[in-house]
């Protein structure tokens, strides 16, 4: 396509694509910086209304979520009481790596052992016979990681769903929730906005 093209007409035709990738990269990069910031000041601020300490740990990878599980406390599953739930949202993060690592070799590995024993020239049918392997590998990967993934999630929707409850009776910690939940940046703007409210009085949280 290009050999007949001189280096000006190849960088008209790139020229747009190169702009395009640039501007989507930085805009990409504006979001980032701007949800982090304002999830920083959230946490930060809220720690301080409740006199707990390091709340500059809202602004450190991972450490955030343990300083957000400190300010929504103890939360209910079930009919049991999580207690620090700091603690629990910056492990569970690592507990879902290693479910993955793991999950991940256990699709590899028998595939891999399976083409192995095929030796160096397999016909095309021992070939396909791999598939059946891989896909009942693949089926136990997603089901794996989807646990792990609920599991995950949960102790953070309910550390949500319990600081929403600290400011707002009624039914409007669920629609927060349900915002967080579905709407990019949802999360970091609400935790914003409720950074300087007033905390209910503790019967009503």
């Amino acid at each position: 396509m290009f050999e007949n093209m001189t280096e000006a007409e190849i960088l008209r035709i790139l020229m747009p694509l190169v702009i395009f990738s640039v501007v989507f990269c930085a805009i990409f990069m504006v979001y980032g910086i701007t949800m982090y910031i304002l999830r920083g000041v959230a946490i930060y601020k809220m720690s301080a209304a409740r006199g707990l300490r390091n709340g500059w740990l809202g602004f450190i990878p991972y450490a955030m979520d343990y300083q957000l599980g400190q300010i929504a406390g103890e939360i209910e599953l079930g009919n049991k009481r999580i207690k620090n739930t700091g603690l629990w949202l910056l492990i569970m993060p690592i507990i879902y790596g290693g479910v993955f690592a793991v999950g991940y070799l256990i699709t590899l590995v028998p595939t891999v052992l399976k083409l192995i024993s095929l030796g160096d020239d397999p016909t095309a049918e021992e070939f396909f016979s791999v598939f059946p392997i891989l896909l009942i590998s693949i089926l136990i990967f997603a089901a794996i990681i989807l646990v792990a993934q609920i599991f995950l999630y949960l102790f953070k929707y309910l550390a949500l769903h319990k600081i929403f409850s600290q400011y707002s009776k009624g039914q409007k910690p669920v629609y927060y929730l349900i915002l967080a939940m579905f709407v990019p940046c949802a999360e970091e703007i609400l935790l914003f906005r409720h950074r300087n409210r007033s905390l209910l009085p503790p019967e009503n949280t």
